[in-house]
């Protein structure tokens, strides 16, 4: 037998196959379920030899629940770095779960809209559109050197260091002053990492706080200007 098909007595007793159909029963709920993917999560993507795990997919996800409620802090200080390290991998990561789910996060979405009508009306006033032409916006681009203007990253980095070939995705379309004006006096273009880590906070805050490491006073006038 090969170094995964060794299966001890217990193994026996979770198993049975009924009208042709193999069932496996879950060693947590000890419910019976038939032993496909639908209600099991595999042990090793890469090793389907291994089999099944032992637990059904939802004790399977309640068991992952309750581990990460106990240990919140140290999982979310996990989560965070291998972010850090892995900034493009994440990206890819999102872009393929939102091509998966998005029928399903069209319809969440529209319901969660028609249950927190303020909400989102608070939301689309912290994400408002600029109101600039096209010829504006390149300008604009041209003014910082096709840079974003907070750390100095080129337009053509951004499109290899933010998207890995994911995405096609310009410099974003900066509000300085997020209850400032809708056109090009309060525009600049900012790299993704940038624009959310500005979020609402002011120019004043970003400079004394140095929450972009390479946001100098160079262009902190150079915006103003």
């Amino acid at each position: 037998m090969g170094k995964y098909t060794k299966k001890s007595p217990r193994f026996f007793e979770n198993i049975r196959e009924i009208d042709g159909v193999k069932e496996k029963r879950c060693t947590q709920c000890q419910e019976w379920f038939p032993e496909t993917t639908e209600y099991f999560y595999m042990r090793n993507k890469k090793k389907p030899e291994r089999g099944f795990n032992s637990e059904c997919k939802k004790c399977t996800t309640q068991n992952t629940k309750n581990y990460f409620m106990k240990n919140k802090e140290i999982e979310l200080e996990k989560r965070k770095k291998w972010k850090e390290e892995n900034k493009n991998k994440n990206l890819s990561y999102m872009h393929k779960s939102y091509q998966r789910n998005k029928d399903f996060r069209r319809e969440y979405l529209k319901e969660w809209h028609n249950k927190n009508p303020e909400k989102q009306k608070e939301y689309l006033n912290r994400h408002r559109k600029h109101d600039i032409t096209i010829t504006e916006w390149l300008a604009c681009k041209k003014y910082f050197n096709n840079q974003c203007a907070y750390c100095g990253l080129p337009i053509e980095k951004h499109f290899a260091e933010r998207n890995n070939n994911v995405f096609n995705m310009d410099l974003h379309k900066e509000h300085v002053d997020d209850n400032g004006a809708n056109d090009l006096s309060n525009c600049v273009p900012s790299c993704q990492s940038c624009n959310s880590t500005k979020n609402l906070k002011t120019l004043e805050e970003i400079i004394e706080l140095k929450i972009i490491e390479k946001f100098t006073q160079e262009k902190y006038n150079k915006i103003n200007k």
